[in-house]
């Protein structure tokens, strides 16, 4: 590849991230329904026609933000997992992960992502890419619960606890893009959570 062509490409890929951070935007502000191609060529100061010819049709500007979005979920994951753990709490990392969806640009993260989980609904590729993001907290989720309980040899129950936990989380999301702050810092979410597959253990324990 020529230098002029791989500087093409990342002008071309640079361009793209500029636009699918528009369209984040966009659908946060607007919803599913509200993302045309020439409102994100407003939200991103570009000449009327940029979006369209980088993202032909509206499914593949969809596609191109899911995959935005999951780039971005990376780098906050990895800044929230480079983070020293607190051996005190172990849900702080994920609790961290989830707050940092609360307000500003996190939520409007949130907010986005929510639109394209609905409309994978009706896309299988986007579906793929949307599911990225809840299978990073699963894993999270069940590495914080076993931590919790070191010696657990039961995976049923770790199985229990990762899914009542997630159950719980995707309902603080919801909560967050609402306009909730009744759960306000990471703190008090990994407290929550604690509770939560405590909770379940206890329940096992009885049964």
């Amino acid at each position: 590849m020529t230098a002029r062509n791989v500087t093409r490409k990342r002008n071309g890929d640079e361009r793209r991230r500029e636009l699918c951070d528009a369209a984040i935007q966009v659908l946060a502000e607007h919803g599913s329904r509200g993302l045309t191609h020439g409102r994100v060529d407003r939200c991103a100061r570009v000449p009327e026609g940029t979006t369209s010819y980088y993202y032909r049709t509206r499914a593949a500007l969809l596609r191109g933000v899911g995959t935005r979005i999951a780039e971005i979920d990376v780098t906050n994951l990895q800044s929230v997992i480079d983070e020293p753990r607190d051996p005190l709490s172990p849900f702080a990392h994920l609790a961290e992960l989830v707050m940092m969806q609360a307000d500003g640009t996190g939520l409007m993260l949130n907010r986005a992502r929510h639109e394209l989980l609905l409309a994978a609904v009706r896309d299988p590729d986007l579906a793929a890419t949307s599911q990225a993001f809840g299978a990073r907290i699963n894993t999270m989720t069940h590495e914080a619960t076993a931590h919790l309980q070191p010696g657990t040899d039961d995976p049923a129950l770790l199985d229990a606890q990762t899914t009542a936990v997630t159950t719980f989380i995707a309902g603080v999301f919801t909560r967050l893009i609402g306009g909730d702050r009744t759960i306000n810092d990471a703190g008090q979410l990994a407290r929550l959570l604690e509770a939560v597959a405590t909770a379940v253990s206890l329940q096992a324990q009885r049964t």
